[in-house]
């Protein structure tokens, strides 16, 4: 006689092989709701949107408004690009699911940065219960001077999730920092017909390096060379000639508010600056 016990868990482990093939070696974009505080000294949050790419074990998080402001760019479509909302979160994260590290990129001062980071370490994880028709658990990890709390569901077994997270047994469906200043939320998934491989983009800069030369240039703005380019194509440049005149003073008056638009960054370490 066959022990009922041993039989149910060979029913399980057949179903969670299942659920496993119907995602794996498969393609999807996952899209997460960003909600968040712009200023450190303001109550009002912004809302985006971001989308997670997942192919071929390889993943790019980036912002959907962006995304398509760029391709219009290259089409030199600008007048669609008044159309789209500009946004704030101006960053990419590559991950390849097989490393221990990922690649976090953006823009300063028209240098295209791409910087190493080690995978997140998770602490605290154990059963939450249901979110969304999803049975979740919860786990919580640092990152950025933040403390995140993250849900995530075996329901969907792509070991993947929004910005830096990825890793658990489970694809992340919430991630919130415990301040409220952020939080990443999943609203939709849906499987990719395309096959191309995702960019996988080199690090040209240390982190330290990176934070270093953007604080440097936020101190004093004007005291650098500048060459900024807007959405909408517009540029704006300066050369710093030596000499504090009224130029210079006009020039720092000017980016300072450009900076103060956006000083609460996800992670808090690396200033992001829209132009």
């Amino acid at each position: 006689m066959i022990n009922k016990s041993i039989l149910s868990k060979v029913v399980s482990i057949i179903f969670l092989l299942g659920s496993f093939s119907i995602y794996f070696g498969q393609n999807y974009q996952i899209i997460y709701e960003v909600r968040f505080k712009p200023l450190k000294q303001s109550d009002s949050f912004a809302k985006e949107y971001m989308a997670l790419k997942i192919i071929n074990g390889q993943s790019i998080f980036y912002n959907l408004n962006k995304e398509k402001i760029d391709s219009l760019v290259k089409e030199n479509n600008f007048k669609d690009v008044a159309f789209v909302t500009s946004s704030f979160l101006r960053f990419k994260i590559f991950k390849d699911l097989s490393k221990n590290h990922y690649i976090i990129g953006g823009n300063f001062n028209q240098f295209n940065y791409w910087y190493k980071e080690n995978n997140i370490k998770y602490y605290n994880i154990k059963k939450f219960g249901k979110y969304n028709d999803y049975i979740s658990y919860e786990a919580f990890a640092n990152f950025g001077k933040r403390e995140w709390k993250l849900l995530y569901t075996h329901d969907i077994p792509i070991n993947d999730g929004p910005y830096v997270f990825s890793g658990l047994p489970g694809l992340v469906i919430k991630a919130e920092s415990l301040d409220k200043d952020y939080c990443f939320e999943l609203i939709e998934i849906k499987k990719l017909n395309e096959q191309s491989e995702i960019t996988n983009n080199k690090e040209n800069i240390r982190k330290e390096k990176l934070v270093k030369d953007i604080n440097d240039f936020m101190n004093d703005p004007a005291a650098h060379h500048i060459n900024f380019k807007n959405d909408l194509g517009d540029s704006f440049n300066y050369e710093f000639k030596g000499i504090k005149d009224k130029n210079y003073e006009a020039t720092n008056e000017y980016l300072q508010k450009i900076i103060n638009q956006f000083n609460n960054y996800p992670d808090k370490d690396v200033p992001i600056i829209t132009f």
